[in-house]
């Protein structure tokens, strides 16, 4: 290798390596379509600077834990480890620090402070929790309130070895203070303007797992009496919106992951409006993932509020009914990534992070795209329809992922009853319930105007329903009849018997089994008898049957209504959905008969193949027509739609519980039995499969590795 040769590697190695550091120290943006899938987007704030202790002028911050930004133009810093508070203007210079307090007679000092808030009216509320106390100090720095233990007030509340540690406080508009204490698991405590505790705000509903429930019914009382004090759950920051409201955070494996975002009302009732498709949850993961955890929460305009994220160093803004509007953030060294953020601020219109570990506060400045967002959300919340969906379109100019653009621009189609441009901007977004509303009314105006055609149709239709039902007249006798039938058995055991059947005959074969099937779903007794003795049914017929079955899914997965189809079109895979019926199919036929030849069953395998495809006939009648039907309902209307699904699933239930019966000449409850018993051997032979297919697996990343350790050693 020459010179020339070498330096190009180094070149090359060193833009792979700070190529990598960009990947991983990059501020991420972007939103989360309908299936949850990280959808790229345009920047909402860009980093702008960083604010140091260094460059205050005031040293280095230690371990800071609380932020707050007030309406006045005032910054403050809680500069944790170094038991302090550093207070800023509107353009970022230093105003004072504060580090002790005047507390009457004496000079007070704070220990390790973890939370703070600021009032309207300059008074500081420090939640000082190396002293275990509130305080509560006037623009003057004078403590004109500190409360100490609530146990001290209401000690039938708390244990005996209680231990006052407050890390979170906020304050409302008429001076109710809200305190986080670590190892409170009662809710938010809550205190009036003169520091009186009045009791637990908004105590987080804990679910227990199924083993804490089973594990509670056989424990001793002395266990379950340590069960109850035993809540994993508990606030992690809280703030007041304008409207009183208490925004809080909460962490633990007890509680619901959408439940860990709340809004409060005054009796402590979650009432924050959720997106039940896209939760405001953070980031949605794999099960084998870290799932977000939320560390605090900053109330915004329009009932807009943002939370941060400590897991990936992210902050999600969300409107008010629970929409993800962007996200930005991550974690790295660079600037706009954190190590560990702690805290958010909204300072004079720029979004402030502040960060333990880095110590340091990150500004982002909003961007062209963040400030549409909220113009559009301006317009909307004051009743400028036409103004927001102009600003929806930009938005959509910048960012065509953007749903809730679309959602927008549906709105406003719809307050104008442009009905059908609202439908396709409402599928755009995905916005199903939007969709519904839109349809109604627009087939409710379709309907007025084409009456005549419509009723015309529809009474056609009950014609020719009411002629293909008309009574029959009986021209011929029982005799007759019965002949008719007997030689339609003969011709069906002559064609069975043949040992070389042409493709007319085979034809035939097919088509009398399918026309048996609309007999046998209305007869199984009599039908599943003359299914196996008489032959009135052929394996080609039945994976006829089964392949029909397949098509029906297949057609419902794609073409069921929008409102009832919630499955991604892009996702739609014709291999698997060909696996996922006909691997179940031939699974519970292997597992029937080799079950049933051990309990004295009287089918044999194709016998249990032609029962089993036979019952699922219901599927294909009534399915087809209900997916047909699901493009013409609402979602109001929709139990409809499902009646017809879930009642093909019973029906094919019923009968293959009914063809086993008859095939094997079981009785009720021998047959309630061998189908129980053939339930158990597919979960085994599915977790037999699992496990070998587990061990090759393991077996190829062997051999794999053997020849890569091969190759790098030759």
């Amino acid at each position: 290798m020459n010179i020339r040769q070498g330096s190009l590697l180094i070149i090359v190695f060193v833009f792979v390596m700070l190529g990598a550091q960009v990947v991983n120290g990059t501020s991420l943006s972007y939103t989360y379509n309908y299936w949850h899938h990280m959808m790229p987007a345009p920047h909402a704030y860009v980093p702008d600077r960083a604010i140091y202790g260094h460059h205050l002028g005031v040293g280095s911050f230690s371990n800071p834990q609380d932020l707050f930004a007030t309406e006045t133009g005032f910054l403050y810093i809680l500069d944790s480890g170094n038991h302090r508070i550093i207070q800023l203007d509107s353009q970022g210079a230093l105003v004072r620090v504060i580090d002790g307090f005047v507390d009457g007679a004496d000079q007070g000092t704070l220990n390790n402070p973890t939370g703070l808030h600021v009032s309207p009216e300059g008074d500081l509320y420090i939640a000082d929790r190396g002293n275990g106390r509130i305080v509560v100090l006037d623009d003057e720095l004078h403590a004109w309130l500190i409360i100490e233990s609530p146990a001290i007030q209401a000690p039938e509340y708390f244990e005996a070895d209680f231990r006052f540690r407050p890390v979170k406080i906020t304050s409302d508009d008429q001076g109710t203070i809200y305190v986080i204490a670590t190892g409170v698991y009662d809710g938010i405590l809550e205190f009036d303007a003169q520091g009186h505790f009045l009791g637990f705000k908004g105590a987080p509903r804990v679910t227990p797992s199924v083993i804490d429930y089973i594990w509670r019914q056989i424990a001793t009382d002395a266990q379950k009496e340590r069960m109850a004090l035993f809540l994993p759950v508990e606030h992690s920051n809280l703030a007041v919106d304008e409207r009183g409201f208490v925004y809080a955070t909460a962490v633990g494996e007890g509680l619901p992951i959408e439940e860990r975002i709340r809004r409060l009302n005054t009796a402590g009732r979650d009432i924050l409006i959720r997106n039940l498709g896209l939760p405001p949850i953070g980031d949605f993961v794999e099960a084998d993932q870290a799932e977000s955890t939320m560390v605090d929460i900053l109330p915004g305009d329009y009932g807009t509020y943002s939370v941060l994220d400590r897991v990936r160093g992210r902050v999600f803004t969300y409107d008010s009914t629970g929409n993800l509007l962007y996200v930005f953030g991550g974690l790295g060294n660079t600037l706009g990534t954190f190590r560990n953020p702690v805290a958010l601020a909204n300072f004079d219109g720029n979004m402030l992070v502040l960060d333990s570990l880095k110590n340091s506060v990150t500004v982002f400045s909003p961007t062209e795209y963040q400030r549409t967002i909220f113009a559009a959300l301006g317009h909307y919340d004051t009743g400028h329809f036409d103004e927001a969906a102009l600003l929806w379109a930009k938005v959509l100019e910048l960012n065509t992922n953007y749903d809730l653009a679309y959602t927008g621009t549906g709105n406003a189609h719809f307050l104008q009853g442009e009905y059908a441009e609202a439908m396709e901007a409402f599928r755009l977004a995905n916005n199903r319930t939007a969709y519904s509303e839109a349809y109604r009314f627009y087939r409710r105006d379709y309907l007025g105007d084409k009456f005549g055609i419509v009723a015309t149709i529809v009474g056609g239709i009950l014609l020719v329903i009411m002629w293909a039902c008309r009574p029959k007249e009986h021209k011929r006798d029982v005799g007759e009849a019965m002949g008719e039938v007997a030689a339609t058995y003969m011709a069906v055991k002559a064609w069975e018997e043949q040992k070389q059947r042409g493709f007319i005959v085979n034809l035939r074969r097919i088509y009398h089994g399918l026309r048996y099937a609309l007999r046998l779903i209305t007869s199984p007794f009599e039908g599943f008898w003359d299914l196996k003795h008489e032959k009135r049914g052929n394996v080609p017929a039945a994976m006829t049957i089964l392949g029909l079955v397949v098509l029906t899914y297949v057609i419902m997965r794609q073409y069921t209504g929008f409102l009832f189809n919630t499955r991604n079109p892009k996702e739609l895979n014709i291999l698997l959905e060909i696996f996922s019926i006909v691997f179940p199919f031939f699974l519970w036929s292997a597992i029937n008969w080799s079950l049933t030849t051990l309990m004295d069953g009287k089918g044999s395998f194709a016998d249990i193949v032609i029962a089993t495809a036979y019952a699922l006939t219901p599927i294909i009648l009534l399915n087809l027509p209900a997916t047909l039907l699901s493009n013409f309902l609402t979602l109001q209307e929709g139990a409809f739609y499902h009646f017809f699904f879930y009642l093909s699933l019973l029906w094919a239930l019923g009968l293959l519980f009914f063809g086993t019966m008859v095939t094997h000449d079981y009785s009720f409850g021998g047959t309630v039995f061998v189908v129980a018993c053939i339930i158990i051997g597919i979960g085994i032979a599915l977790f037999i499969g699992m496990l070998f297919v587990d061990i090759l697996l393991q077996l190829f990343g062997f051999f794999v590795e053997v020849y890569q350790e091969l190759i790098f050693r030759l």
